[in-house]
């Protein structure tokens, strides 16, 4: 990636504008630009030409035709609010940033731009569905296909305590923790530190000993644990024993895998996936 810039993709959820307060965070503490992009779903544009497309309420029995040009102005409002709101957030923290309208496929749009950020930060659902659980089918695309980093806003928010990292060496320890304090003011805040064990038994010691560190530099209190035997079951137990406010992972061979996103996804909490970003400097 030979690109410094944070991906936010925007439309007019609550999940969206939190995404982007976590982007400009993140974007503040890594010298990053900000790339805000609405697209206008060509599928849908598409169906409203073919005059078989139908409005339904949400409470009402009776249904109305959906006009092309009433959608396309409905995308031009919507941009339009998108792209004031990243002109207000990012101007407050002076981020440069830039902002485009882009008309296409969903997936395929976020799968082509990802591949030049450092993060991609998107609502874990579209304003299509604000009603449902879980992540949507772009969240997952993201989540699956992302080189670098990607965040997931649940529910109207960016970070919620106590924050949740797993981790199998110290090094992703580092920088899955120096990525929540790029966050935020994380004073008088604890995390839980989930670790998964390899075949050094020295990782766990030096895990320890930086953990204490960091609390007297931060202080923030860590409660660590140790996921014996390492495996998939045994942390998506732990996950929903906790039921952290964020979640931070790193790049686990089990994100491939429906059942442990499926679990994850029952956690109704914001995600920070680690991926492909290189180590920040602690501030």
């Amino acid at each position: 990636m030979n690109s410094k810039r944070i991906l936010i993709a925007l439309d007019s959820s609550s999940q969206s504008l939190s995404a982007l307060d976590a982007a400009v965070e993140i974007a503040h503490q890594r010298g990053c630009e900000l790339l805000g992009v609405f697209i206008e779903d060509a599928e849908l544009l598409r169906v409203t030409q073919c005059d078989v497309a139908r409005e339904v309420g949400a409470s009402a029995a009776q249904s109305r035709n959906l006009q092309h040009a009433e959608i396309e102005s409905i995308f031009r409002s919507l941009a339009a609010h998108a792209r004031q709101s990243l002109e207000i957030a990012a101007e407050r923290k002076r981020i440069p940033w830039d902002f485009q309208v882009i008309r296409g496929q969903v997936d395929e749009t976020l799968t082509e731009l990802m591949k030049e950020v450092e993060v991609t930060a998107l609502g874990s659902l579209s304003s299509r569905w604000p009603a449902t659980s879980g992540f949507g089918s772009t969240a997952l695309n993201v989540l699956k296909k992302s080189k670098g980093g990607v965040f997931i806003a649940r529910n109207g928010n960016s970070i919620l305590f106590p924050v949740t990292v797993v981790s199998r060496t110290l090094e992703e320890s580092r920088m899955a923790l120096e990525t929540a304090f790029s966050m935020g003011n994380l004073c008088h805040h604890y995390f839980n530190v989930l670790y998964l064990p390899g075949d050094d038994p020295l990782q766990e010691l030096e895990l320890r000993q930086w953990l204490t560190q960091v609390s007297q530099d931060k202080a923030v209190l860590f409660r660590m644990y140790v996921i014996t035997p390492p495996t998939m079951m045994n942390l998506a137990g732990y996950l929903q024993a906790f039921r952290p406010g964020t979640l931070i992972l790193p790049d686990i061979p089990w994100l491939k895998k429906a059942r442990f996103l499926k679990q994850v996804q029952t956690l109704d909490c914001p995600v920070y996936l680690i991926r492909g970003m290189e180590e920040m400097e602690t501030s």
